[in-house]
């Protein structure tokens, strides 16, 4: 295959190409602090109805519809939250049940250099900790530890390899279509398996998907990538603080008149100005939402090409640690996207004896129809391997399931052999009194939790300027 015309913009910035943005001007977070301080706590109540002068309803109360809802109440508006799940946070997740916090869903601050959310992790009082990636201990098949010179070669192996599929490939040809006829034997080396699976289809999408010419646009913050220790939740709780909203109460219906807009839900009909939309791509895939009038072609045309990842995290904890005292391990098993990546938590919490590990794209999927012995049975099959017959099974374990849970359907976005980036744009550009917000409507920034903020900050401006 040869790339046509059309495969690269001429001032094309790769997701992964280091990028120096210094503060981004002033952030102005508009995280409802002046000078006396945060605003209460957010309203939260089930089935609530609210009066019919309300200026701006938000569908959702994730990272995007918290900022824009921050946003528009910190110029004066009045506005209602409505969030489908009992919690507020969206893909903000975290679980305390068996001693650390264990983030569901994000757990980086991808690039701290610029990143508002490293700014909000601050106000938010929110612990992080740079984890070094070269700190890892690698195991092959049969226990075989992998010398640290072949690991660095075929890491940067993997770094040409990007390059040579986008040269190679053409942008509705798949990148795993693109790879393999560029490295034939790919899928016969281990190693290399391990890098594509935990470096690029986590980052990504599925490799039968993903775009050969797409897979590397996006732009990236300068600096280390950061971990919540005390779990990402913070920011989401930070940034409510004060909002109006209501939980547990799913949007059905979205009706845009001359006079306003109306909000149906099983509780009740909420009337406002405007509405900003800011579920999941994979919910608005799923058309769980009616629009009236319906969405205009071009914007569920780019709905239906945008691609949605799945990627699950599981966390397992033991009485006592019997790992490598580095932060990560590496497994590279004969079957991809499952179980190969391990974060040593004791990293994060010292003397949790816990290690969290992933699964992604078909595998995720896969692993959310199998019970928790049979999870734990696969992970010790792996352990075993690394680390010996008689190391013990966990004493618990916790996990997330985004791709079957209703109010998300998947991870995040990513460009999909039907994508092309101008989908970005469509996704984001408002109907009249209805915009959009999310993760998935961010060109430069798609599937991070900065896009999704930018995403907010970017909606409540457009509310604002057509008022």
């Amino acid at each position: 295959m040869t790339a046509s015309a059309d495969t690269h913009h001429p001032l094309r910035i790769t997701r992964r190409q280091v990028l120096q943005f210094g503060a981004l001007g002033a952030v102005a977070l508009a995280t409802g602090c002046g000078a006396n301080g945060p605003r209460s706590r957010a309203t939260t109540s089930a089935g609530s109805t609210r009066a019919a002068n309300t200026d701006v309803i938000v569908v959702g109360a994730g990272v995007a519809g918290l900022t824009a809802a921050r946003s528009l109440v910190d110029a004066g508006k009045r506005v209602v939250v409505l969030e489908a799940s009992p919690r507020i946070g969206g893909r903000l997740r975290t679980n305390r049940d068996l001693g650390p916090a264990f983030d569901l869903g994000a757990s980086w601050i991808h690039g701290t250099h610029g990143n508002p959310i490293t700014e909000l992790a601050a106000a938010a009082h929110a612990p992080t900790v740079e984890l070094d990636f070269a700190d890892v201990s690698t195991y092959d098949v049969g226990g075989r530890r992998w010398p640290a010179p072949a690991v660095a070669a075929e890491e940067a192996r993997f770094e040409r390899l990007l390059e040579q599929v986008a040269d190679h490939g053409e942008p509705t040809i798949s990148f795993e279509t693109a790879l393999s006829e560029v490295d034939p034997a790919w899928k016969r080396n281990r190693l290399r398996s391990f890098f594509l699976s935990n470096y690029l289809t986590f980052d990504t999408g599925d490799l039968d998907s993903l775009s050969s010419t797409l897979q590397q646009e996006g732009l990236e913050f300068d600096g280390p990538e950061v971990v919540m220790t005390d779990g990402y939740d913070h920011v989401a709780t930070f940034l409510a603080q004060g909002l109006d909203i209501v939980t547990s109460t799913p949007v059905r219906a979205i009706r845009r008149r001359a006079d306003g807009v109306q909000v149906q839900t099983d509780a009740a009909t909420f009337s406002a100005q405007s509405v900003i939309v800011s579920v999941p791509l994979g919910v608005l895939k799923a058309g769980m939402m009616r629009f009236d009038p319906v969405l205009p072609p071009d914007k569920m045309a780019a709905i239906a090409s945008v691609g949605f990842n799945c990627v699950d995290k599981f966390l397992f904890t033991w009485d006592a640690t019997f790992w490598d005292d580095t932060d990560f391990l590496a497994y590279t098993a004969d079957r991809r996207d499952v179980f190969g990546y391990f974060v040593n938590v004791n990293s994060l919490a010292p003397g949790s004896n816990a290690l969290m590990s992933f699964a992604y794209a078909d595998q995720a999927r896969a692993a959310e129809a199998q019970t928790d012995e049979q999870i734990t049975a696969t992970v010790m099959e792996h352990l075993r391997d690394m680390y010996g017959a008689d190391i013990p099974g966990p004493r618990a374990m916790r996990r997330s399931s985004w791709g079957s849970d209703p109010y998300t359907r998947g991870s995040y976005s990513f460009t999909s052999v039907t994508t092309r980036m101008e989908h970005f744009d469509t996704l984001a550009a408002p109907i009249d009194r209805l915009h959009f917000a999310g993760e998935h409507t961010d060109r430069q920034y798609f599937s991070t939790v900065h896009g999704a903020y930018f995403s907010g900050r970017r909606a409540a401006r457009e509310v604002l300027a057509a008022r």
